[in-house]
């Protein structure tokens, strides 16, 4: 229309709201050139205008007007078609299919404008359902909600029972998404009610997946399953393949939400085939965006990234753009678990400009939650509480009760990071307000775990215990583990604070089973991750029992929280294959008596309790006497450092950061033999870890040290702890380190085992270097030219040839490391989970067609190694991820494939001093000399040797070095005096330490 004729219209419009009710049929009948199609159009958006502008009784009248005075008048005139209206409701169904929601509601609103003006009432119902499902895939609930129930009431009222069960189903999916799960309930069983009493299959099938998908939010996972599989029935035997797959995909989420992630994925691979049998794109594509959101649970984040890059493919390809916001916002998601925090942030932000083009709402809110919680990781905590913030907005907005009572936790726990314990007590009660109101159990325990945890931070202790004890309430009722544990825990540190010590320890034995119950479905890595959040009940629980005076029996406790996964683990695969996992409890103190007297070892065992400010140190002597020492620490605060920065400033001072060139550490800018008072972090470690127990420590030489660390306790190099008088733990006893006395005894019985190998010794030194995936960009790890120096100076030693450059391929090397009695890898050693599989480390090889050269620690675990000894030598090849089951990293697996004794570093080596030691070590190594006794021999001899003496043992043993070692050890010996010793700096040989026997 003209902007003339717009004009009249809306003059004629502007007559109609001043005039008086009675004058209305008069003024219309006085312009009935205007009684047209395009009228009605600019009546209805003039009332919606109105509606905006909160003028509802001018919106109405407006309405009437269309409806009534216009519908009587146009109706009779037959200016309306129901092909027109028909024509409008197909156009719309034809956008909606390609996700142009704006266009299809415009599209239905003209065509339910004609339905309402020419009277048909089940046709206007069918737009408002249709309507209803638009603002349902915008994420407009409340909106939807109101459509589609007055889609219900118009069917109810004309007796369209079909129609009321139609709208009644999408109704319950609307009232699902806004967290009232009840309510959708009633609704969807309301519409599945009518379907079974007309027999119409499909219905019911769609119905079950939606009971069962309420039901599964509610956390009902039996009902919600019941109802998964009664759709699965239908679909079968309907024989229906699209209702197959929304079934399998549905029992997949139902068996994902309780852990059973194996069968999980069978459902949702059996989704994928179907999918791709029956050619529907958008049921492949969210077959596979459901793969890779269990991968990700999995912790197997490339194989996730995998499946949703296909999701995200198939989703450009059919233009569907609400599915490729899901499929970027969970490809960022997964990027920020493995650490690209930048790329993550990219996907998501990309994600987010699509849900605000489509004016998906809910997608807007999921991606600002995700952002706001990688800022909040990044410490840009500004921006996070922004994005969490927005959230909450569009949350409110839509209605979604139960999204605003997450959001709102999301902002307590922002400000509880904060240390604003009070701010965050306010978000946490209006958390806890809103699940009360709309009977969410799982949100009312997490409101009242975080309420008593801030009040816990205030200092008070009684309203903490409050909300613990009405938080364990609902998880003993719902046999939720995971609250169940945190809930004891925090209660039974309540009570230790009060001096309740006996209530203390029995309620914190309770957490500790609680946690153990939940790893019966685990791998491995969830294992070790359950443990590293949980392992603080095990120490409060030490230190309850220190207060009770069972000293022994916290012993007990240290050896039940340390390496439970694994211990399993060698256990079920090395040492008793076929075991029953709960038949294997953790040693008594009489067993740890035994085995410190059948190998003849005294061992060391360190727990860092009370938030780090005491150590409790068990002694176990070869006579089967137990001690515990117990240190405080908390002098370190006056220093304003901690246990954990003091180990850090050792490693420092020691020249050891990752980033330094090992050429440029001179040895005319160490610290000298001669004034050995320049190691003062090396000597205040050694204050706390070794001066308590040193009257304890053996006096004869052939009685071995067994150190087993807590925490950050293991990247201490407690050879090289230094006492006042100068002298090096080293120089005095030999080490070595254990993750736990358990593993202890079951390396000890490995080691005794007569292993078949076929091929003497593999020597790997400098691969050509392979590029570390899922970075951006990508990174190529830097050359190691001494180690290729190292490998060829070992290699004549164990009467092999070592393997170098671009022949030392992952694919070439693996197999030999099977067959292998000695593995020498002179390379890197990643700490990071290069493949995202759970467990942090690889080892750099050399990359070929088949694979990109990293052999993972998941690897590593897969095959059967007969090893007796691996030596990694490189960088920071025994650091791992420290976590509450020991160093998790290349060591352990290597054992746990069947390896008897490693030798790891705890920072990057690979010099001249490395290939120097490395060659001593095999020296003595060679002569029957167990690993970690020839290791400690060869360090101390590294420690002593001066100019001459080195000088003249290279020309004895020059028949191992090349030019390059020889003209690079001649320089730096130009540069000393003769009895200067030039490898006296801990740095050359402290690194390296030796894991079992």
């Amino acid at each position: 229309m003209s902007e003339e004729q717009h004009q009249y219209y809306l003059n004629l419009i502007n007559l109609l709201l001043t005039c008086t009710q009675d004058q209305e049929i008069e003024i219309l009948q006085a312009n009935p050139d205007l009684h047209d199609t395009n009228l009605v159009r600019t009546i209805l958006t003039a009332a919606s205008n109105l509606i905006k502008q909160k003028d509802f009784n001018s919106a109405n009248r407006l309405m009437n007007i269309a409806g009534v005075r216009l519908g009587v008048y146009l109706h009779s005139s037959g200016i309306y078609k129901r092909a027109e209206s028909d024509k409008l409701f197909n156009q719309g169904t034809q956008q909606f299919q390609g996700s142009q929601f704006d266009s299809a509601l415009k599209l239905w609103k003209q065509a339910m404008a004609i339905d309402w003006v020419i009277g048909d009432r089940q046709r206007e119902g069918g737009c408002l359902n249709s309507i209803g499902q638009a603002y349902y895939s915008q994420g407009e609930y409340k909106k939807a909600i109101s459509c589609l129930e007055q889609a219900v009431s118009i069917a109810k009222n004309i007796g369209y029972r079909e129609g009321e069960a139609q709208s009644s189903n999408w109704l319950g999916s609307a009232y699902g998404s806004l967290g009232y799960y009840q309510k959708a309930i009633q609704y969807h069983q309301a519409a599945l009610k009518f379907y079974q009493d007309i027999g119409d299959c499909k219905q019911q099938g769609d119905v079950c997946n939606n009971l069962g998908n309420a039901y599964r939010y509610l956390g009902e996972y039996s009902l919600a399953r019941r109802y998964n599989l009664q759709a699965l029935i239908i679909a079968k035997k309907s024989k229906d393949d699209k209702l197959k797959t929304s079934s399998l995909a549905n029992l997949g989420l139902t068996l994902g939400s309780i852990g059973k992630r194996k069968k999980s994925i069978k459902y949702h691979e059996q989704c994928l085939k179907i999918a791709r049998k029956i050619k529907d794109e958008y049921l492949e594509a969210t077959a596979l965006g459901n793969l890779g959101g269990v991968y990700q649970s999995l912790g197997k984040y490339q194989t996730a990234i995998e499946y949703q890059q296909q999701d995200l493919a198939i989703a450009i390809k059919i233009k569907d753009r609400k599915l490729k916001s899901n499929a970027l916002d969970s490809i960022g998601t997964i990027y920020y678990k493995c650490g690209e925090h930048k790329k993550a942030i990219d996907y998501i932000l990309r994600s987010l400009n699509i849900s605000r083009q489509i004016e998906d709402r809910q997608g807007q809110s999921s991606s600002l939650v995700n952002l706001g919680t990688i800022y909040q990781d990044l410490r840009q905590l500004q921006e996070s509480f922004k994005c969490f913030e927005s959230s909450l907005t569009i949350k409110k907005e839509i209605g979604d009760v139960l999204g605003e009572a997450i959001c709102l936790g999301n902002l307590g726990n922002f400000y509880f990071l904060n240390h604003q314990y009070q701010e965050a007590i306010k978000y946490y009660e209006q958390d806890l307000k809103i699940v009360e109101e709309i009977g969410s159990r799982q949100g009312e325990v997490n409101a009242f775990c975080s309420l008593g945890a801030a009040y816990y931070a205030l200092g008070d202790i009684h309203l903490s215990l409050y909300y613990s004890r009405k938080a364990l309430v609902i998880a003993e009722k719902d046999e939720s583990l995971f609250v169940l544990g945190t809930c004891l825990h925090n209660i039974g540190y309540a009570h230790f604070l009060q001096g309740m010590i006996e209530e203390a320890r029995d309620i914190l034995y309770r957490a500790v089973c609680a946690w153990e119950s939940l790893r019966a479905d685990l791998r491995d890595a969830e294992k070790i991750s359950i443990f590293e959040g949980h392992s603080i009940s095990y120490l409060l629980l030490q230190e309850v029992l220190v207060a009770l005076n069972r000293q022994e029996e916290a012993l007990e406790v240290a050896e039940r929280g340390r390496t439970r996964a694994f211990v399993e683990l060698l256990i079920k695969r090395k040492v008793q294959p076929g075991i029953n996992l709960n038949q294997i409890s953790w040693p008594s103190s009489q067993k740890i008596r035994e085995i410190a007297h059948c190998q003849n070892y005294t061992i060391v065992e360190y727990s860092i309790v009370d938030s780090g400010n005491k150590l409790l140190i068990w002694v176990i002597l070869p006579n089967g006497i137990i001690q515990l020492f117990q240190k405080d620490i908390k002098s370190l605060q006056k220093q304003n450092i901690s246990l954990s920065s003091l180990v850090t400033q050792a490693r420092d001072f020691l020249n050891i950061a990752e980033t330094k060139q090992n050429e440029s550490i001179l040895t005319n800018t160490q610290p000298s033999l001669a004034n050995r008072d320049r190691y003062p972090y090396l000597q205040q470690l050694y204050q706390f870890l070794i001066e308590p127990i040193k009257h304890l420590l053996p006096t004869k030489p052939e009685v071995s040290i067994v150190i087993v660390p807590q925490s950050i306790l293991f990247l201490v190099p407690f050879s090289a702890l230094q006492n006042s008088e100068g002298e090096f733990l080293i120089e005095r006893y030999t080490t070595l380190t254990i993750p736990s006395i358990q593993v202890l005894e079951l390396t000890h019985k490995r080691s005794t085992q007569v292993s078949k190998t076929f091929l003497e010794a593999l020597v790997v030194g400098n691969p050509k270097m392979p590029t570390i995936p899922l970075t951006e960009p990508p990174v190529e790890l830097r050359d190691l030219p001494w180690a290729k120096t190292e490998a060829n100076a070992i290699a004549p030693l164990l009467n092999t040839q070592a393997i170098t450059g671009s022949d030392a391929t992952k694919a070439y090397i693996t197999p030999q490391m099977s067959q292998a009695r000695l593995i020498h890898l002179a390379t890197h050693g990643l700490l990071d989970d290069i493949r995202q599989l759970g467990i942090p480390g690889a080892v750099a090889l050399a990359p070929s067609d088949e694979d990109n050269g990293f052999l993972t620690a998941g690897e590593i675990y897969d095959l059967e190694l007969n090893a007796e000894l691996v030596v990694l030598s490189a960088c920071s090849t025994g650091q791992g991820k420290i976590t509450g089951d020991g160093v998790v990293g290349l060591s352990r697996c290597l054992i746990a494939a069947g390896v008897k004794s490693v030798i790891v570093s705890l920072w990057s080596v690979g010099d001249l001093s490395t290939a120097l030691m490395m060659v001593k070590f095999y020296q003595i190594f060679q002569q029957g000399v167990a690993a970690a006794i020839a290791l400690n021999e060869a360090q101390r001899w590294l420690l002593g040797i001066n100019k001459t003496e080195l000088a003249a043992w290279v020309k004895t043993n020059e028949q191992f070095f090349d030019a390059t070692l020889k003209m690079s050890l001649c320089r730096r010996l130009n540069q000393l005096d003769d009895s200067a010793k030039p490898f006296a700096n801990p740095r050359h040989w402290a690194a390296f330490f030796a894991i079992g026997k």
